[in-house]
């Protein structure tokens, strides 16, 4: 007994540190209190008001007696009457029958009361031991009778018998957070028709009957924020709702908030029959999944919060209808790696697809995007791109790219940058170059010609069931951001023409490189790289202090440039000749002896090369169709390379140990150090052992512009052959292949038979 009754209290301790943790989780929507001037998150009514018409009671644990003193003393000069009253954290099991009590002029509460707030109280939802309430509550609230049909109203929720039959003809806002309501009756607040504003979040409501929120035809705003009950074991119960349009009656409705309300599939019907006056919805962390197609279609969203809700956007035309209306779009950590979805909402201002699976931004998406000025796709796997992207959204100020997968810095990626205010980049996997340092180097200049500027959105609305947080969660980042100052910055040389970005998350040190000067790839600080760019200040005519000097400066300059203009000319065959050079003596040192010749018994018939970008595609794709239809042995490197040996020594030796070589060639394939060493090692082989055994397979187009010589060399002599994007044209591929390695097979396997 005593074992439960702590495991309770353990339950009950978690049960409040839970509820503390989810009142400061903030989704699209904010907190309630975030746009409310009448009353704090505790309940208190704050100093903004009148208080000559306002009655705080909170945290008074008896506040009955005081409030029929209170009333019964209420100045009501000037025509002042009780708009304001306050019963938070009163330790009360049930809202009281004080809406009777009159004022000087003879006033029921009930009929002055505008906004009310029950806060923190611990509402019990039936009768129970030893608590019998001994009166009912007729329709006006005028006086209490004795229970002459008690057996009537067995089934009715305690707590809420004192509002349920009581008429509140002003009431313009209702305040029940945090009361451990677990049910919503039918029609519970059918006498309040002039009620604008219901606040029912941070409660356990586990079940939420038809025609709840019948009547109320003037509510504007709806929060259902923070629900989630538990039963005596400590595990979550499900959500009862009607297997009908919960919503369709409240016909003003403009706002509703359900973020943090653990949901299930049963509850998607409640979504259904939202009206066109719905602007402002969060459904951000309840769990919902596979909606209808165009659920959202009959109403004029504005701002739409999806966070944590996984496969959520994978619902076909989820948002059709909203192209025309939506302005800011929550979508965290929804699993999504698309965006298409998204293409032609023209009225974007801001677009938050933190923590997703995205890997690319299509152009014919981003250059529909006309009005978006905030773009965070931080922790996604986007990786370096070649063409012009950001750059096609005009008014683009704020693009967040933290913790993806750019490797490289490029150029091109600069100049995409260059009409974008504010960027964040830290946390990618950056290997040194010039153009590292020179993007730190913009961004430090920047510093020096601009100011922080805040951002604002061109659609802004001042209803107040409209707020939202994403403007301001951004410009805080603006506010709090750190310039980039570092040592032996070029701060004095002025170009017009670069990009006007400033950092958004710059640390210190925290923007590195990998640089690969060393066998280890030691990180460094950006900063320290060198610049691509030679310092403005060079004196290039202290080259010739005398005079005398031009006479042979002309005589000896055809015989410098000649030579010169031979090397530009002939310079990509020159730096293949060394590089061919390289790495045939490095293969010569490592393997003198075991130069692959006819008679050679081989342990594989294919050495696949390949970068861990494409390995999916190697596993799921190739692999099967080799090893599985083909019976065609392949040698992989994270399968089969030998423990112990140097990545070189395995990568010569299982060459050697292969009939055939494929290269699995992308622009990512191209990017890696290992990979092109690979293709130069290849080559030589062919050189060396003089036999056709190479294979090229293109997962895509490789622009002349972006191939290396070597590869160029090989695309020429070597039929390769290309992964088509269509699908019913891989059949075709798949036999080609499989033709050519069998050939591969059968010509080797001849050569040892007759050796």
């Amino acid at each position: 007994m005593i074992l439960k009754i702590i495991k309770l209290l353990k339950f009950f301790l978690l049960f409040i540190a839970s509820a503390e943790t989810r009142k400061t989780q903030k989704c699209l929507t904010g907190y309630m209190t975030d746009v409310q001037t009448w009353v704090n998150e505790d309940g208190v009514l704050t100093k903004t008001i009148d208080q000559s018409t306002a009655i705080d009671l909170s945290s008074h644990f008896d506040p009955v007696p005081f409030l029929h003193q209170i009333m019964s003393e209420f100045k009501t000069d000037n025509g002042q009457r009780v708009r304001y009253l306050s019963l938070a954290k009163c330790r009360l099991t049930r809202v009281p029958p004080v809406f009777h009590l009159s004022d000087s002029m003879g006033r029921w509460l009930s009929q002055t009361v505008e906004y009310m707030t029950f806060y923190g109280n611990k509402f019990v939802d039936r009768s129970v031991a030893g608590e019998q309430y001994n009166m009912i509550i007729n329709a006006t609230g005028a006086v209490e009778t004795e229970p002459v049909f008690s057996l009537q109203y067995q089934g009715t929720t305690v707590w809420s018998t004192s509002i349920e039959y009581v008429s509140f003809p002003s009431l313009k806002e209702l305040d029940l957070r945090r009361c451990s309501i677990q049910v919503l009756r039918s029609n519970m607040f059918r006498g309040m028709p002039s009620l604008e504003a219901l606040y029912i979040g941070e409660n356990e409501i586990y079940q939420v009957e038809s025609n709840t929120f019948a009547g109320l035809n003037k509510l504007l705003h709806l929060d259902f924020s923070r629900n989630e009950a538990f039963d005596s074991t400590g595990s979550p119960k499900n959500l009862i709702t009607p297997q009908t349009p919960l919503f369709d009656g409240l016909t003003s409705l403009v706002s509703l908030d359900l973020s943090f309300t653990k949901m299930s599939k049963r509850n998607v019907a409640v979504l259904t029959g939202l009206g066109p006056n719905l602007r402002r919805l969060s459904i951000c962390d309840t769990g919902l999944q596979d909606l209808r197609s165009d659920i959202f279609s009959k109403t004029n969203l504005t701002y739409l919060d999806l966070s944590k809700n996984n496969g959520i956007l994978n619902t076909p035309n989820i948002l059709r209808g909203l192209e025309d209306t939506l302005v800011v779009l929550y979508a965290n950590t929804i699993g999504t790696g698309r965006v298409d979805m998204l293409k032609n909402f023209h009225r974007l201002e801001i677009l938050q697809l933190l923590n997703n699976e995205i890997t690319s931004l299509p152009q014919e998406v981003a250059a529909t995007w006309r009005s978006l000025q905030i773009l965070d796709l931080n922790k996604n796997r986007i990786i370096t791109w070649f063409e012009p992207i950001f750059s096609l959204i005009p008014n683009l100020k704020f693009l967040a790219l933290k913790h993806n997968n750019i490797n490289v810095i490029r150029e091109d990626m600069i100049v995409d940058f260059r009409n974008i205010s504010y960027l964040a980049l830290a946390g990618n996997f950056f290997m040194c170059n010039c153009n590292s340092r020179d993007f730190l180097e913009t961004a430090a200049r920047n510093e020096r010609n601009r100011q922080n500027g805040y951002i604002k959105s061109v659609y802004e609305s001042k209803n107040l069931f409209l707020y939202h947080r994403g403007f301001e969660d951004f410009n805080t980042l603006i506010a709090q951001r750190k310039p980039v100052v570092f040592e032996n910055s070029i701060s004095e040389w002025d170009n017009e023409e670069e990009s006007v970005y400033l950092l958004t998350d710059f640390y210190g040190r925290n923007y590195i490189c990998a640089s690969f000067a060393s066998d280890e790839g030691e990180a460094i600080f950006m900063g320290d790289v060198p610049t691509c760019y030679a310092r403005r200040d060079m004196q290039y005519d202290e080259k010739m202090i005398k005079n005398q000097y031009k006479l042979i400066a002309l005589i000896l300059l055809p015989c410098v440039l000649l030579p010169l203009l031979m090397l530009f000319v002939f310079r990509r065959t020159i730096f293949y000749f060394l590089i061919m050079m390289r790495n045939s003596a490095a293969l010569t040192m490592i393997n003198k002896d075991k130069t692959g010749v006819d008679g050679t018994i081989f342990n594989y018939d294919v050495f696949v090369s390949y970068c861990n970008e494409d390995r999916v595609w190697v596993l799921d794709h190739l692999l099967p169709q080799l090893e599985s239809n083909c019976n065609i042995s392949v040698c992989l490197h994270e399968r089969d390379f030998q423990i112990g040996l140097s990545i070189l020594e395995n990568i010569v030796a299982c060459m050697d140990r292969s009939r055939a070589i494929m290269l699995i060639i992308s622009k990512r394939f191209l990017m890696s150090q290992w990979c092109q060493f690979e293709m130069h090692l290849a080559q030589h082989r062919l050189l060396e052992t003089r036999r056709n055994d190479l294979i090229l397979v293109l997962l895509e187009e490789i622009p002349r512009r972006i191939r290396p010589t070597t590869l160029h060399y090989l695309m020429l002599t070597k039929t390769y052959i290309i992964w088509p994007k269509v699908a019913h044209e891989r059949n075709i591929f798949w036999r080609r292949l499989r033709k050519g390695l069998v050939t591969q097979k059968l010509k080797h396997t001849e050569n040892v038979s007759l050796a």
